[in-house]
C-alpha cells in the first residue's frame, strides 16, 4: 500500500510524456504538412490529428478512472481502520463482561457456601421435643 502512490506518481509522468511526445509528433507532421502543401496531405493530417485527440482523450479519461480507483482504494482503507477500531472496542466490552460473569460465579458460589453453612447450623441448634 505504500508503493501506490509512488506508482500512480510514475503512471501519471508516463502518460504525460506520452503525451508530450504525441503533441510534438503533432506539430511535426504539422510543420511538414505547410512545407509540402496540397489536399491529399491536408486530407491525411487531419486524420492524423483526429487520432491523436482520440489517443489524448482516452488517455485522460484513463488517468480519472486510475484517479476514481485510488480514491475508492482510500475510502476502503479507511472502513477498515473504522471496522478494526469498532472490533476493538467491542472486545473490550465482551472482556468487561466476561470479568463480571466471573466475579458473578465466585460470588454466587461463596452464597451458597453461606447458605449451607448457615443450614448446618440451625439443623445443629434446632432441637425437636
Amino acid at each position: 500500500t505504500h508503493f501506490l502512490p509512488l506508482k500512480q506518481k510514475r503512471n501519471a509522468i508516463e502518460a504525460r510524456r506520452t503525451m508530450e511526445r504525441e503533441e510534438m509528433s503533432r506539430r511535426q507532421r504539422e510543420a511538414q504538412q505547410e512545407a509540402m502543401g496540397g489536399d491529399h496531405d491536408d486530407r491525411i493530417l487531419q486524420m492524423q490529428l483526429k487520432d491523436d485527440r482520440v489517443t489524448e482523450e482516452i488517455m485522460r479519461e484513463r488517468e480519472e478512472e486510475m484517479r476514481k480507483i485510488n480514491s475508492q482504494m482510500h475510502q476502503v482503507n479507511a472502513i477498515y481502520k473504522d471496522l478494526g477500531n469498532i472490533v476493538s472496542y467491542q472486545q473490550d466490552q465482551v472482556d468487561e463482561v466476561e470479568q463480571h460473569m466471573e466475579a458473578a460465579n465466585k460470588n454466587t458460589e461463596s452464597g451458597l457456601h453461606q447458605i449451607e453453612k448457615a443450614s448446618s447450623k440451625m439443623d445443629k441448634s434446632c432441637v425437636i421435643s
